[in-house]
């Protein structure tokens, strides 16, 4: 079955405006499959980098790679730490220079975490699934999935998820489904060679945990109630998580086919509009440098779900 198929209108006009070159930027990539030779794709990544919310956060980087705040978390969704979260979620070009330069500052911040301020995090044995396994997307997607200095993150992920199951404190020290989410949203960005069997076993032990849960009720350990989020659609996330998030990670670790997912999906497919497009919301924007139109993200990354798990095979069935 075709993706396209199961939209009830032609999104596409709308996330390819030139008004929103970020959206634009990723449609072309992982719509249509553009490749980074394409003149059209080239010139528009550029255009990205130099417009809102690309552009407003690049332009408050200081120059040793950070952004102001008393450590790399704080301020909170505006400090250094959640600046390069934005930029790799916005799909800023990771061969950047200042993209580069801030995943180091990062690199550099979570070596010597007492002076950074992030001893709170690092003295803890386990229940920083969310925040390890961001910092490990983003520095492996700015080029830097093999440096030395992010080896102990990725143990550290692997043992929270062998040894405690992804538990966190906040939720009551039980398996996090956001924890969760999260770690296999990191693991899955390393670059093969850091790829151990380690890693492959806990993104297996992820995607197991996730998809043994009716995902899209969100009913996963937890002394209290699904978060209100759950069950909306938002963009940008920070360490929280959605349905839809939860599926982006299941899809980035190469699992969106398994038919665990399909309720979720099906959840997902009777929320579109008559234009095929989704209704987004940014439940932060209120503390992020930049606004976006949520809808479009999330419009688009339902349908890189919906093409990842419906297109057809190399055998066209």
């Amino acid at each position: 079955m075709l993706w396209q198929t199961l939209l009830h209108g032609d999104p596409l006009p709308w996330l390819l405006e030139k008004s929103d070159p970020a959206v634009r930027t990723l449609t072309l990539r992982q719509l249509l499959d553009r490749g980074p030779r394409d003149a059209d794709l080239r010139e528009t990544q550029q255009r990205a980098m130099s417009s809102p919310p690309i552009s407003t956060l690049l332009k408050r980087q200081r120059t040793d790679g950070s952004w102001p705040g008393p450590n790399m978390y704080g301020p909170k969704y505006q400090g250094t730490h959640w600046s390069n979260l934005l930029l790799i979620e916005y799909g800023a070009d990771p061969g950047d220079p200042r993209v580069r330069r801030a995943a180091r500052r990062v690199l550099e911040d979570v070596s010597q975490p007492d002076h950074a301020g992030m001893g709170w995090v690092f003295e803890r044995d386990h229940g920083v699934s969310c925040f390890v396994g961001n910092v490990v997307r983003y520095v492996s997607m700015a080029g830097y999935g093999g440096d030395a200095r992010l080896e102990p993150l990725v143990q550290r992920l692997v043992r929270e998820s062998k040894k405690y199951d992804a538990a966190c404190v906040i939720n009551g020290d039980d398996p996090c489904a956001w924890g969760y989410s999260r770690l296999i949203w990191g693991l899955a960005a390393l670059p093969e060679p850091a790829r151990t069997r380690d890693v492959e076993r806990t993104l297996r032990r992820g995607v197991e945990f996730l998809l043994s849960y009716k995902l899209e009720r969100g009913r996963y350990p937890t002394a209290s109630e699904p978060s209100y989020l759950w069950r909306q659609l938002s963009f940008p996330l920070f360490y929280q998580a959605d349905v839809l998030f939860v599926l982006r990670a299941i899809d980035a670790a190469g699992e969106i086919d398994d038919p665990r997912a399909q309720p979720a999906i099906a959840w997902l497919l009777a929320r579109q509009d008559s234009r095929g497009r989704w209704a987004g919301r940014a439940p932060y924007a209120d503390r992020m440098a930049s606004r976006v139109d949520a809808s479009k993200w999330v419009t688009l990354q339902v349908l890189t779900i919906l093409k990842h798990a419906f297109s057809p095979d190399e055998n066209g069935s």
